[in-house]
């Protein structure tokens, strides 16, 4: 009798485990995902929009069910958590890895081999990179136009020792290192090199952040980066340029850790950087060629005593972090994203820039834009 009693509640039981999720199914279209933070698949319809029938509606209904059935979040949830505190890993974000101690890092698979030193270019490669490099130097100096080379890191090249043990290097120098060298050694280009600084800055501050966005410097690395690429301007001006000192910001401390995928967050105090009183604006109408293009900005300041245009061919390092610091020292400074380098010559001509500054993310390697950007210049290619 006990054991037809034990049978019943605990069929009873799989009976309602397996029916409330079918009750609580999501019923609504656009209702978004805290945990993934995404839309969720919308109801399937049996006829398309143009009034045919949906052959694909038996899938659609399986992606939709798979979405919306009840407690989803709650159990992505649970599964992101079992599997960052338990096997320590980061569930659904193939990029971004642990290190010894749960640092979030930020890898793909072309920055393992950066790591690694996977990708290291031969000696021919090198050598057209540092005649295009000086060429494009020469090119924009015999106008009048001083050029400088920025190199940002990623964190694994700042922090190595917060990188998965797991991953090994195999040599002494990596692909970027191997870049700078030829640029410092075999150039007369201004290269403006951060690396040292940025060690240096993280005996005192975290200079890439510990479990905030692993795939930039923070705000502190930022403000050691503008201080390096400004001393090297002001180093070839007679110090003509503003610099902007720690007084001028608001450093309060914010939590800045990144959330990830099933609601994974670790709390990541970091200064904010915020200027107390800018006096550069944005005049993005001043943008003519490459226009179209939403991540180019411009900046005006009226206040300063220099009627400087700098031209920034560059990425997220400066765009997002340093740009606004930039333009308190000069009166137009101008932002086009690197991916746009190989057309220098028609960049150059359209916003005549007295200083141009090329910055590479360490992961975006823009030699070969540089490359066909000399070879434009010289007329050998018109691509």
């Amino acid at each position: 009798m006990y054991k037809k009693v034990l049978t019943i509640c605990f069929c009873a039981v799989f009976i309602v485990c397996i029916s409330l999720p079918l009750v609580f199914t999501n019923l609504k279209d656009g209702v978004v995902s805290e945990s993934e933070n995404r839309y969720l698949t919308s109801k399937p319809t049996l006829f398309t929009e143009e009034g045919e029938l949906n052959k694909a509606f038996f899938g659609d209904v399986e992606s939709w069910f798979n979405d919306n059935v009840g407690f989803r979040d709650e159990i992505v949830v649970a599964n992101a958590q079992i599997q960052y505190n338990v096997f320590h890993q980061l569930s659904n974000n193939t990029d971004y890895l642990l290190g010894p101690k749960g640092e979030f890092n930020y890898a793909t698979d072309d920055m393992l081999k950066d790591y690694q030193h996977f990708n290291l270019k031969e000696e021919e490669a090198l050598k057209k990179i540092e005649n295009s490099y000086q060429f494009v130097s020469d090119w924009l100096n015999a106008q009048g136009i001083q050029f400088y080379y920025f190199q940002c890191w990623d964190k694994h090249s700042i922090y190595p020792e917060q990188f998965p043990i797991s991953v090994n290097q195999y040599g002494d120098s990596s692909k970027t290192e191997q870049i700078i060298s030829i640029l410092e050694e075999r150039t007369t280009i201004h290269v403006v090199n951060p690396k040292d600084a940025l060690i240096a800055g993280k005996s005192q501050y975290e200079t890439y952040s510990l479990y905030g966005d692993p795939s930039h410097w923070t705000r502190r690395g930022a403000y050691i980066g503008y201080l390096e690429l400004m001393g090297a301007i002001n180093a070839e001006n007679d110090n003509k340029y503003k610099v902007l000192q720690e007084s001028e910001y608001d450093l309060s401390l914010t939590d800045q850790g990144s959330t990830f995928f099933g609601g994974v967050h670790e709390v990541n105090m970091l200064e904010k950087f915020e200027l107390l009183d800018p006096k550069a604006y944005e005049t993005n109408e001043k943008l003519t060629y490459l226009a179209e293009d939403e991540r180019h900005r411009v900046f005006t300041n009226d206040a300063v005593d220099n009627d400087t245009r700098v031209l920034v061919l560059g990425d997220s390092y400066v765009n997002s972090y340093i740009i606004d610091d930039l333009a308190e020292s000069f009166h137009e400074t101008i932002i086009i994203w690197g991916d746009h380098t190989k057309y220098m010559k028609e960049i150059v001509a359209a916003y005549q820039p007295d200083i141009v500054i090329c910055e590479n993310a360490e992961r975006c390697d823009r030699t070969g834009p540089m490359n066909a950007a000399a070879e434009r210049i010289q007329g050998l290619r018109d691509d």
